[in-house]
């Protein structure tokens, strides 16, 4: 019997809570309580991975072995959709092959990747310079003696707020561009007026900062290191995620005041008269080349 055909036959006798062992490759399938259900293959490293996208994940996981009462450390793949076990079982037989057990113990990103992009690469969480930027205007207000809240997860108007002022957070990695876009027709406006605009400018590069570091430094500020990372994993970027250790650069942050001599005053104006119950959202672009600002001070971060 083929890896393949192996496979299929366990994951159509898979019941919670149960793994079934696979001799010809070394590896386990299984089926959690969550009815999550996948493959594993023994894992000895001390690094932790977890990656994700669409229904299908791939992290390390120790597991109660129900015939010996053991714990082992595998490397799982696993997804949650049972009605496609078939196909998934064409992935997990390439993940279980033997041939290729050491280069995925050596590199499981690797692997993870080229099939990521065989697959569509969907993921769609927030681009990893875009949180950078919010943490770390977050880390310049604390710093500087702010009480600033920060919960990516409310969906709240603005990015941060603090006793006195609403700030939005826009990120870029163009050297050059000027132009950033408002997602909502209230991101510059408050019932008081009192709206800041900081544009942080990154790029790509081994000695920058990455959301693992931030991390680490927002909990040096008084943060809850336990709250950031349960927000990172809402956000899409567990504890293992190869994408919390991508780093960037910060070139350079700059903060506008959204006052009259902002760009758009009046189109902002007649968004908040707006009274039609059919429009849903408002997005529009505006071009900050011109537009007068305070470059924010690097070594206060």
């Amino acid at each position: 019997m083929s890896i393949l055909d192996e496979i299929k036959q366990s994951f159509a006798n898979l019941q919670k809570n149960q793994s079934i062992y696979l001799s010809s490759s070394n590896a386990r399938t299984v089926m959690f309580e969550d009815v999550t259900y996948g493959i594993g293959i023994p894992y000895s490293s001390d690094k932790k991975v977890n990656e994700k996208f669409a229904n299908v994940k791939l992290y390390s996981y120790q597991i109660v072995l129900e015939d010996s009462g053991e714990t082992h450390n595998y490397l799982f793949l696993t997804s949650s959709l049972k009605e496609t076990r078939n196909e998934f079982a064409l992935v997990c037989a390439d993940f279980a092959d033997l041939g290729n057990r050491q280069s995925i113990l050596e590199n499981p990103l690797s692997w993870w990747k080229r099939w990521r992009e065989l697959m569509g690469n969907a993921v769609k969480n927030p681009k990893v310079h875009s949180i950078l930027g919010e943490m770390l205007a977050l880390k310049y207000l604390l710093k500087n003696g702010h009480e600033a809240k920060w919960n990516p997860l409310d969906f709240l108007t603005h990015d941060i707020e603090t006793q006195d002022d609403a700030y939005e957070i826009k990120s870029t990695t163009s050297k050059y561009e000027t132009i950033i876009s408002v997602n909502s027709q209230f991101q510059l406006s408050t019932a008081t007026g009192k709206v800041s605009l900081i544009v942080c400018r990154f790029e790509k590069s081994r000695l920058g900062y990455s959301i693992n570091s931030i991390i680490e430094e927002l909990s040096l500020c008084g943060l809850d290191k336990f709250h950031l990372n349960n927000m990172m994993d809402e956000m899409g970027y567990p504890e293992g995620s190869s994408s919390r250790d991508e780093k960037y650069q910060l070139l350079e942050m700059r903060k506008y005041t959204v006052n009259h001599d902002f760009p758009g005053e009046d189109l902002r104006e007649y968004i908040k008269e707006m009274n039609d119950p059919y429009i849903r959202s408002v997005t529009y672009d505006v071009d900050l080349s011109g537009v007068e600002y305070e470059k924010l001070n690097l070594q206060q971060l």
